[in-house]
């Protein structure tokens, strides 16, 4: 099959449920190869979907090369829902493609009575609607929410508040082997890194993917995972999501594949958590590692 071919194929998935309703991820256009001299490859983001391009994020990508050299590149050609780009395959062996300094929209906390709340953008041209006096009579109250308020208009934050800025980062990062596989790079123990312990051009149906989790080099216990295989519309009934996983106290996790086919891992450092009277922590990242399970 043209592989152009099988990336549109997988841009035409339906809607999943998905645990993280966005996920970055790199998508090439073969993950082995015997004698390629060059591969494409696509980065997006997928909200919802599996492998579906949402919408385009800006980042530049850092190849790493068999024998460890890094070579930073851009994007070819930069659109509305994805980027598309190309690096030469010069040597045999494994090759890392990663994003670099990718980062989405900020956000801003307010800290109000002891309780951070997200600071949302005033919402400008919006009118209450006037009821008319015959109406007037009929309306029935609103019900009133018991619930605390977890965000606050810009405008009614205090001058003298506390806030905090937070920075969303997208990582996402695949494999491409040419000829035999060689090792893959090892982890900088710097930000949020997968440190994979399987090497993830040799995965076969039946095995397993480990890996263990790491946030500045120290391990990330009980993280939950999602994993998602791609299927196309000609197989309606396929299992799409699989269970989702969490790493153990020392931050490692084993994701078992019982089928072929192209898969999307993603996570999100930390996870949300709904108790607001905890300061949000001032990064978040967003992880996706695709991969490719044969026979």
């Amino acid at each position: 099959m043209n592989h152009w071919l099988k990336i549109a194929l997988l841009t035409s998935l339906p809607v999943l449920s998905h645990a993280h309703t966005m996920s970055p991820f790199l998508l090439p256009e073969v993950f082995d190869t015997k004698a390629a001299q060059s591969i494409s490859f696509q980065s997006a983001i997928t909200i919802e979907k599996f492998f579906v391009a949402g919408n385009n994020f800006k980042t530049s990508y850092v190849i790493t090369e068999p024998n460890g050299q890094q070579k930073p590149i851009n994007a070819a050609a930069s659109l509305k829902h994805f980027n598309v780009a190309e690096f030469d395959l010069l040597q045999d062996g494994t090759y890392r493609i990663r994003t670099q300094d990718a980062v989405g929209n900020s956000g801003k906390y307010a800290l109000m009575d002891g309780r951070w709340l997200r600071v949302r953008p005033v919402r400008t041209g919006m009118q209450a609607p006037v009821a008319k006096p015959a109406e007037t009579a009929t309306m029935k109250k609103a019900p009133v929410s018991t619930q605390p308020p977890r965000a606050i208009a810009a405008d009614q934050v205090p001058a003298n508040a506390k806030t905090l800025e937070v920075t969303n980062h997208f990582i996402a990062e695949s494999y491409v082997t040419k000829g035999k596989p060689t090792a893959i790079p090892a982890v900088s123990k710097k930000g949020f890194e997968f440190k994979l312990l399987t090497h993830p051009n040799e995965l076969y149906v039946g095995e397993s993917l480990k890996a263990q989790v790491l946030m500045d080099g120290k391990a990330v216990p009980n993280l939950e995972i999602d994993v998602f295989k791609g299927a196309g519309s000609y197989e309606p009934n396929a299992k799409r999501e699989l269970p989702h996983v969490k790493t153990n106290a020392k931050g490692e996790v084993e994701i078992k594949f019982e089928q072929a086919g192209v898969y999307l891992i993603t996570t999100a450092y930390p996870e949300a958590d709904s108790d607001t009277s905890k300061k949000p922590a001032s990064d978040n990242f967003t992880y996706g590692l695709t991969v490719e399970v044969t026979e």
